[in-house]
């Protein structure tokens, strides 16, 4: 398992948060992630079929900004 934390820019509300939640949690590998629009913060949790490039591909498909 790997943890890391993602800041992602564009999130204004709880809708947000869960727009966000709800893209990273349908992809390969992704066990936990947790989305907080007052730090601008991502944390995820996945395991060896998940990779940070598809977490942050997830979070720019559904509208927001990884940086």
């Amino acid at each position: 398992m790997e943890e890391f934390v993602l800041t992602v820019t564009g999130m204004d509300c709880r809708a947000c948060e869960d727009r966000v939640e709800r893209a990273v949690a349908k992809l390969v590998g992704v066990r936990r992630v947790s989305a907080d629009h007052a730090t601008n913060q991502v944390n995820v949790v996945v395991d060896t079929a998940g990779t940070e490039a598809a977490v942050r591909a997830g979070i720019t498909a559904a509208g927001f900004e990884v940086s």
